[in-house]
């Protein structure tokens, strides 16, 4: 049941997976309490028809999130959501999608910090994306870009420095991270407050607020603010498009008469360049 539909009551089937090794009173009581709620609340999952343009490509948008030492036997516990939407729209914050994988599971290993329970999560998120992009790859012959969301703004920092922990096995992740994050597997990687973090009742007892935001986004196909953050590799903004003109004519060999740069490094400074060369002054001895 809850690996086909019931996405809301994920935590409370994993800790009492998790307890049933060694079952107390308390435990019985929650498992009754469970199977009640699960009567008397109808959940619908709905996947929404989607819309792009034919030179686009959906995307795999995915949500992961720990909680540490937030069990009650002291583990921390993981989750996941996965959606499939539409494209990115220039101007628009919010995206249409469809939910099409969740999981809450413990964490087995010790964590030593919140810091490591959320990278724990985010590469098990990030696998989970890989594999579906390969199954959607096989089925409708496109590829499928990764776009990733986390209520930790360390990760997001994290993967833009080269700052190394102490701990061995957190090198590793991080290290995995950031190669991931500059190799082009992982297209975006943002940051996204709490309430628009859709995993958030997947790693917590009572998140009510958690619930209804992720009972929303499934039920109405709206994903909140997944693009409220700009693309983390659209690194050059127009503000910096002019220093990139500037230093193309100053250490490149180019006729600056014509029109002769479209982009540099990716980015489309086509327009830029133009206009950088309306102020320059070709009459006088003008040497790069």
């Amino acid at each position: 049941l809850q690996n086909r539909t019931r996405f809301d009551a994920c935590y409370r089937f994993s800790r009492s997976a998790s307890n049933s090794a060694s079952p107390t009173i308390a435990d019985i009581y929650e498992l009754n309490t469970l199977c009640r709620r699960i009567r008397n609340e109808h959940v619908m999952l709905c996947f929404h028809p989607l819309s792009k343009k034919a030179d686009e490509n959906w995307r795999l948008v995915g949500y992961p999130d720990a909680s540490y030492n937030n069990n009650a036997d002291k583990s921390s516990q993981r989750g996941l959501c996965i959606f499939l939407a539409e494209p990115r729209r220039w101007g628009v914050s919010d995206a249409r999608g469809s939910l099409i994988e969740y999981e809450s599971h413990k964490i087995r290993k010790i964590t030593q910090s919140t810091t490591v329970a959320e990278l724990y999560s985010f590469m098990k998120c990030f696998g989970t994306t890989l594999f579906l992009r390969g199954l959607w790859m096989d089925m409708t012959g496109s590829v499928a870009d990764i776009h990733m969301r986390t209520d930790a703004k360390n990760l997001v920092s994290t993967a833009q420095t080269t700052h190394l922990p102490q701990q061995k096995e957190t090198i590793h992740m991080i290290q995995m991270l950031r190669h991931e994050a500059v190799s082009g597997s992982m297209q975006d990687l943002a940051h996204v407050v709490s309430k628009d973090m859709l995993a958030d009742v997947l790693t917590k007892q009572e998140c009510n607020e958690g619930l209804r935001a992720l009972i929303k986004a499934v039920t109405t196909g709206i994903l909140p603010n997944v693009d409220a953050q700009v693309n983390f590799r659209d690194l050059i903004r127009s503000s910096h498009k002019a220093f990139f003109c500037s230093w193309i004519a100053q250490n490149l060999d180019l006729d600056l008469s014509k029109d002769t740069v479209y982009s540099f490094c990716g980015v489309d400074i086509q327009e830029e360049f133009c206009s950088f060369l309306g102020t320059l002054d070709f009459s006088s001895d003008f040497r790069p």
